[in-house]
């Protein structure tokens, strides 16, 4: 009986090596934005961010983690009277 050979994947060319990957694994989404996995499972769970299940893998789109980030609430300036004296102060 012969060995089962496995069939060689074709080598990536040059222009498909240099491209991003468009889906993101959930530690790969959250290293890009910025943010903890479990944000990222969070928002997930919740309905904020989609996701895809491939197999045994949940990804995440590229555009699709841009859009989630786009829409997050803006962090406001502060108004507080100790900064606005740290301010004075300094």
């Amino acid at each position: 009986m012969k060995p089962l050979q496995q069939a060689a994947s074709p080598a990536p060319t040059a222009a498909e090596s240099l491209l991003p990957p468009r889906g993101l694994r959930i530690v790969q989404a959250a290293r890009y934005a910025g943010v903890s996995t479990w944000f990222i499972r969070q928002a997930i769970w919740e309905g904020r961010l989609k996701a895809r299940r491939c197999g045994k893998f949940v990804i995440i789109l590229r555009d699709e983690l841009d859009l989630f980030l786009e829409n997050q609430p803006p962090v406001e300036p502060s108004s507080a009277a100790w900064l606005m004296q740290r301010r004075a102060a300094a």
